[in-house]
């Protein structure tokens, strides 16, 4: 009877054993995929090769499109019970959330792939923590551009291509374009972010990409990789806010704070006054053409709209500048199937991967390869053909710890000077004060 009980209880214990060990084999054919709201849409056809060519099962985690998208992804990285094995992480986050331990290094996983030698290698830096090692890479991106109104140029004596290689040559442009439409009420002759109404677009495209624009290597003019410390360099600031002073008050070449401060100026901007002739030069991202395929149909809008890049002040080396966005996909550092995720990291930042995402989104390509590709060049209406040239002059911001709440102060700073209601010198002394007290006299170099 003993004999009997014991070889049961053995036999019971064999089972069990062998349940586990099918059902963690099982478990770790499953890769958990966590992206934002229906974007699963234009990876679907990746995922589903994907899960034929390796024998992987893809778990889609949908995480809603809100204000409070980047607190429920931090919270899902956060325990090991959530974590998704593959993860979208907005650029910007990178730095911060390798830093924090978060993100899973991909410098060994990725060290054979040969699909990196296709990536732009200013690309590649968005995808470094400030170790230097790889935590992500970018599936998309996108450069600031200067659009111009040809007809309205041509208007002024500028014929044909149009690029500006200094600073006052802007305002010199904008000068002429408000003289010639005097007679439009509300016309804006140059529109540049300068509102907390939109604090990220005034800190990136405005305040950063002109900073970027001075001289030396970015980011030293705000940030000093070697100290790790935030930098409050009073020359390089004087000059980026001078040049909004001017914009702003002196030459009075821009929008309104009224229409800064627009909750709707953006669409309207796409929907009214970029097809109207109601603004002259527009600095936003490129993807600003895009908008005219499908949300606000306007088939004539290359007719009327030409590219140019921003220059650095004086037209100094390397003469012009841009400041990059984007996504990349990463795995987290608590992800239960590493191993699965890098490999459908692979397929989804492989060159039909890219090019699936870019074509939906009317994204710019990090890869070289895809940016030839001729479906990708040949869309229309785009700026996507002019994106590839400028990536050798892209910027990311400067992601590390404290970025997302001093990010608001350089949008202050800039907002108080558009508005008049401070001078450059008082809106530095201003940031630097704010600096200070949100990370510490220790963690900020005053130059």
């Amino acid at each position: 009877m003993r004999k009997r009980i014991v070889s049961t209880v053995m036999t019971a214990a064999m089972a069990a054993t062998m349940f586990a060990q099918v059902a963690s084999a099982e478990e770790s054919k499953v890769v958990k995929l966590a992206l934002q709201g229906d974007s699963l849409t234009w990876q679907q056809e990746i995922v589903d090769k994907f899960e034929a060519e390796t024998g992987y099962t893809v778990e889609p985690v949908l995480i809603p499109s809100d204000q409070d998208m980047y607190t429920k992804t931090m919270l899902l990285m956060d325990s090991t019970d959530t974590c998704p094995d593959v993860i979208a992480e907005d650029g910007f986050m990178v730095k911060s959330d390798a830093a924090a331990g978060k993100l899973y290094c991909l410098d060994d996983a990725l060290a054979d792939w040969e699909d990196l030698a296709s990536f732009a290698p200013a690309m590649l830096e968005g995808g470094k923590g400030t170790d230097g090692k790889t935590y992500a890479v970018q599936c998309s991106t996108d450069t600031q551009i200067l659009y111009y109104n040809k007809e309205l140029l041509k208007d002024i004596g500028i014929e044909g291509e149009w690029q500006p290689t200094t600073w006052q040559e802007i305002l010199d442009v904008a000068s002429k374009l408000k003289e010639a439409n005097a007679d439009k009420e509300d016309f804006i002759p140059l529109f540049m972010w300068a509102s907390s109404t939109y604090p990220e677009q005034t800190s990136m495209r405005t305040f950063q990409l002109f900073l970027s624009g001075t001289e030396g290597e970015w980011p030293s003019q705000i940030y000093d990789e070697e100290a790790a410390k935030w930098v409050v360099d009073t020359e390089k600031l004087k000059t980026t806010l001078n040049f909004v002073n001017d914009a702003f008050n002196t030459y009075e070449v821009t929008e309104t704070p009224a229409q800064a401060a627009d909750p709707s100026i953006e669409q309207l901007l796409a929907s009214d006054y970029m097809q109207n002739g109601m603004v002259g030069l527009y600095i936003s991202g490129s993807w600003t053409l895009g908008q005219f395929a499908s949300q606000y149909p306007w088939d004539e809008a290359m007719d009327v709209w030409g590219c140019a890049s921003i220059p650095t002040v004086d037209g100094q080396d390397p003469s012009y500048t841009t400041m990059c966005g984007g996504w990349t996909w990463a795995v987290p550092e608590n992800a239960n199937n590493k191993e699965g995720g890098v490999e459908l990291l692979k397929y989804l930042c492989g060159y039909d991967g890219i090019l699936a995402r870019v074509m939906y989104c009317g994204e710019s390509s990090p890869r070289t390869d895809v940016a030839d590709a001729e479906a990708y060049l040949s869309q229309t209406p785009s700026a996507i053909p002019y994106t590839k040239d400028q990536l050798v002059y892209g910027h990311f911001r400067p992601s590390v710890e404290g970025y997302s709440s001093i990010t608001t102060a350089f949008t202050a700073a800039v907002e108080s000077v558009a508005t008049a209601s401070a001078t450059p010198e008082e809106a530095i002394a201003a940031l630097q004060e704010e600096m200070i007290r949100q990370l510490g006299e220790d963690k900020v170099l005053v130059k």
